[in-house]
């Protein structure tokens, strides 16, 4: 391979990294708006106690999923592995 054709599939490599993070940021950003929702409905102040643990519990597995997601995205980057 030449400069230029090893230049080029460098370049499509980061392309396909970008578009791949580009989908994950964009299921985090779904998974952030669905907990700044439930936050809000908290705030209101009008949910008994069970309801304000099934509402910290489905925060807190929103938060699991967003981090896992953002972690898968990182090692992909730090891998190299871009399908």
């Amino acid at each position: 391979m030449d400069e230029k054709e090893v230049l080029k599939r460098q370049l499509q490599q980061e392309l396909q990294w970008v578009q791949c993070r580009q989908n994950m940021l964009s299921i985090m950003e779904a998974k952030l708006q669905q907990m700044k929702q439930l936050a809000e409905l908290a705030k209101q102040g009008n949910l008994t106690g069970l309801e304000l643990e099934e509402l910290n519990i489905k925060l807190n597995n929103l938060v699991a999923q967003v981090n896992a997601q953002d972690e898968e995205s990182r090692n992909i980057e730090n891998e190299g592995i871009v399908e």
